[in-house]
């Protein structure tokens, strides 16, 4: 059974469009590469759970740093400010997503290697 979350390392080939382009910033695709970490992973109950948590706890911060942004980007009247705080707020809810996994997994890991 393929875990589905390791399907998300597939965004990571958009980082070759770095090579026709030349533009720096496809590279940061190349940080998707991460989730094929997941492909052996079996999805039992308990990591579906901390999927969950991990996803959700960074969907509330990805819409807390979006509104802010764009509140910030209306009052100042400056759309150049949404247009370069809209990919860091993607940037934030993905590293917090990432984040939130690994710790939920080293806290198992370190639970079972004490014998809990």
């Amino acid at each position: 059974m393929i875990n589905k979350l390791s399907l998300m390392g597939l965004i990571g080939f958009l980082g070759l469009l770095f090579v026709p382009t030349g533009e720096i910033s496809y590279c940061a695709f190349f940080a998707f590469f991460v989730f094929f970490g997941y492909l052996r992973v079996v999805p039992d109950e308990l990591f579906v759970t901390y999927v969950r948590k991990a996803a959700s706890t960074a969907f509330f911060i990805w819409v807390v740093f979006f509104c802010i942004i764009y509140t910030a980007a209306v009052l100042m009247g400056n759309i150049e400010l949404f247009t370069i705080g809209f990919p860091l707020t993607f940037a934030a809810g993905m590293f917090t997503f990432i984040c939130m996994l690994v710790i939920h997994e080293f806290v198992e890991q370190r639970g079972v290697e004490n014998g809990a």
